[in-house]
């Protein structure tokens, strides 16, 4: 599976076709990556849903440690895990730069198609910040706080429940981009056989 993955991978595409081609693979391995990664992604959540809900109630010293956890379980734990669907592309950041227009492109179409389902996620999280904000602010007035004991628990669970949807949405966004990085790739190989042709040439 992954040789074909690759195979297909490195071919020039249009972005529209890349962006396509990437929700495909996403769509169609989608149960794949879930078996594979649902016990990291739900110990991600578990630490975002805990750290959005502490800033809410001002710990910012947590938040920085609970969110420093966050990026090394997602740099050793999640990516080795995922180049089994989606194997890694050789494009250099001068190579990217050439075609940047391209690139744009998916990104941009991507992150507007992600967002949409992401701010869909996000409206109970929404809701509860905003409902705890205004209990702080209101007792920094000299209100009383006027929530229940078990709002803080509630908080961290809904937190941590859109937090675990959000973080397949996230996975969703570098599957078009790594189309995208393959058809660069194949670009330049062209561009490389076609040069060695006029070298060989002269």
């Amino acid at each position: 599976m992954e040789n074909k993955n690759e195979e297909s991978l490195i071919k020039t595409r249009s972005p529209r076709a890349c962006v396509s081609y990437g929700f495909k693979l996403y769509m169609g391995q989608f149960k794949r990556i879930f078996l594979s990664t649902w016990w990291a992604q739900l110990a991600f959540a578990v630490v975002s849903g805990v750290a959005e809900a502490l800033l809410v109630v001002h710990y910012p010293l947590v938040v920085a440690a609970l969110l420093a956890l966050w990026y090394v379980l997602y740099r050793f734990l999640l990516r080795p895990r995922l180049q089994a669907v989606l194997p890694p592309t050789q494009t250099t950041l001068k190579v990217c730069m050439r075609h940047l227009g391209p690139l744009f492109v998916v990104a941009l179409a991507t992150l507007m198609a992600c967002a949409s389902v992401w701010l869909l996620t996000s409206v109970p999280a929404v809701i509860l910040g905003i409902a705890n904000i205004q209990a702080e602010t209101g007792v920094l007035y000299g209100d009383a706080l006027g929530m229940p004991d078990y709002m803080k628990w509630l908080t961290i669970a809904v937190f941590t429940f859109s937090a675990f949807m959000q973080q397949y949405i996230y996975l969703a966004y570098f599957f078009p981009i790594r189309y995208a990085l393959g058809s660069i790739q194949a670009d330049e190989a062209e561009r490389q056989n076609a040069l060695n042709k006029i070298q060989n040439k002269a």
